[in-house]
């Protein structure tokens, strides 16, 4: 049956790759190989990419229209992941642009520390494994750079200057929780790889950076492209026009809201009264946060808005000291796919000795916070996606889901009565003139029309970013093209969605049935996430008609 043999390829694609990326092993809960590196060799990529062509090739030798509806979408799902892989790697090649090597190990070890899944003795154990493996994986990975391009160098440059403070920290971990050859073992690890690393950045700086090219962008014709592959529905100017829109319209509504909060206030006047609006506290804002996450999840089960499986919890807790380092706010730490238990935390870092740090604890932020990053938004949604059986969909990782996602519930629940006062409204269009300022930036940027110090002015005069912050976000959104502009367009395809499905199932609908049905299908692209829709309302729509 067809239906089979997209099953037993999909198994075969994630077992494979979690044999040969022990990162991706890590990311999904599979512990096996948690000491391990993947092989950093140019050789190694070429390898993997043919790998992926095969898959390809053995994918679409399947009759999707012989498929069942689920069958149908596993099967695109599959296709959207194997194009995206190959064009990323054969036509846009970061990976032979940035010297990535030190990034590469703090992903390795960061979530071996971040994540509570064994104890913490056990987990810095594969930790020594993973530094033992790093000085060489990092002399690997300079074979990989053939056409360096120059912020990519400066940003490598700059990560792998930062990493030994990252290694600092584990090491201080490791005094405390480790003892004998055990923890002696750890600390000549980070000795060598924080010399492998000092050896990395003299190389980028005296080797790589003079023959890196002065460029940004991938440019506009591999720009549209690399959007037609993400299969979101829209064009690149459909998609610049929505952020023109949101960002107009979203301006507008600041002013309506400022006056609001208080008549006659300014924006910025407003700003900083919903700023100076927080907990006296360390200790209070974080009681806050743990409060606002029970209410939101409370709300969610009230007005019967989505369903909460039962082996689910998110804790809110301080960040451990050993991590306050690479956390200086707050982050939110995900359940893995194969993890049993779907434990999500919330960690939030102490202010310590900068008291103004509190006003980032705003009372109305941290309610949108919880929504957008607890109850319904990211854990919620990652939790649920997890417990989809498909093989085909532990591959799945569309960011305008999962970010669109996250979005579309701030309003949500907003409009469901849910924290319902212009404090928060104020919150929610801050962050929305970011977001459509992100479109606008990755369109331009990469299509050649924007340079990195205009996309920067855009943050800063839009936004109301500080420059450094807005530094720093641009230069992020220069190796990840067409990402930054997944959030807004997300929640965008989320509305219309909504709105087609409401109208075509009447009084059948429910935002129940609407938010269940994305919620456990999986984090798929939105193309498939309506195909799903597709199919079910014509079900839905077929048992009325026979009175069911």
């Amino acid at each position: 049956m067809p239906d089979a043999e997209v099953d037993a390829l999909a198994k075969e694609v994630v077992e494979w790759y979690v044999e040969w990326n022990p990162i991706f092993a890590t990311y999904v809960g599979i512990h096996d190989h948690d000491h391990r590196l993947p092989l950093g060799t140019r050789e190694a990529e070429l390898e993997e990419r043919g790998c992926i062509k095969d898959f390809l090739r053995r994918l679409e030798a399947i009759d999707r229209k012989g498929l069942s509806p689920g069958k149908r979408v596993d099967w695109g799902n599959l296709r959207n992941v194997f194009r995206l892989w190959i064009f990323e790697s054969e036509e846009i090649g970061t990976w032979q642009s940035m010297p990535r090597g030190a990034q590469t190990v703090g992903d390795a070890l960061f979530p071996l520390i971040m994540r509570s899944f064994a104890p913490l003795p056990r987990r810095l154990e594969s930790i020594t494994g993973r530094l033992e493996r790093s000085p060489d994986f990092l002399k690997e990975t300079k074979g990989r750079i053939r056409t360096p391009i120059k912020i990519f160098s400066e940003i490598s440059l700059e990560a792998t200057q930062r990493l030994p403070g990252f290694l600092k920290v584990i090491e201080a971990t490791g005094k405390e929780a480790l003892a004998g050859s055990d923890r002696a073992r750890l600390e000549e690890a980070v000795a060598k790889t924080g010399v492998a690393l000092d050896d990395y950045a003299k190389w980028i700086g005296s080797d790589v950076l003079p023959k890196s090219k002065d460029k940004v962008g991938i440019g506009a014709a591999k720009f549209r492209k690399l959007v037609r592959l993400r299969e979101l529905g829209l064009t690149v100017d459909e998609i610049y026009a929505v952020g023109k829109k949101y960002l107009r319209e979203s301006k507008k509504a600041l002013i309506r809201v400022a006056n609001e909060i208080k008549p006659g206030a300014s924006v910025e006047e407003a700003k900083e009264i919903v700023k100076s609006d927080h907990p006296a506290r360390f200790e209070e804002a974080l009681t806050f946060t743990a409060k606002v996450m029970s209410d939101s999840k409370a709300f969610v089960r009230a007005h019967d808005l989505a369903t909460i499986p039962p082996n689910e919890d998110l804790t809110v807790i301080e960040t451990p000291s050993y991590l306050r380092h690479v956390i200086p706010f707050a982050a939110y730490n995900a359940p893995a796919r194969f993890e049993a238990h779907k434990q999500g935390f919330y960690m939030v870092t102490p202010v310590e000795d900068k008291p103004e740090m509190l006003r980032e604890f705003s009372y109305p932020g941290v309610r949108n916070t919880a929504v957008h990053e607890g109850y319904p938004g990211h854990h919620l949604q990652l939790t649920c996606a997890s417990l989809n059986p498909s093989y085909a969909r532990v591959l799945a990782d569309a960011t305008e889901t999962i970010e669109g996602w996250a979005h579309y519930c701030e309003d949500m629940m907003k409009d469901a009565g849910f924290s319902a006062d212009p404090k928060t409204k104020l919150v929610q269009l801050l962050d929305q003139i970011w977001r459509a300022c992100r479109i606008l930036i990755d369109v331009d940027l990469h299509s050649g029309k924007m340079t990195f110090d205009e996309a920067v002015d855009v943050l800063v005069r839009e936004a109301g970013m500080e420059r450094p912050g807005a530094v720093a976000e641009v230069k992020r959104y220069t190796y990840n093209p067409a990402y930054q502009l997944s959030y807004l367009i997300g929640k965008y395809l989320i509305v219309q969605l909504r709105k087609d499905v409401k109208k075509r199932l009447g009084k059948s609908y429910s935002d129940k049935l609407f938010h269940d049905t994305i919620l456990y299908s999986g984090s798929l692209p939105m193309t498939y996430m309506r195909e799903i829709f597709e199919h079910k309302v014509k079900e839905l729509v077929k048992l009325k008609k026979v009175g069911l």
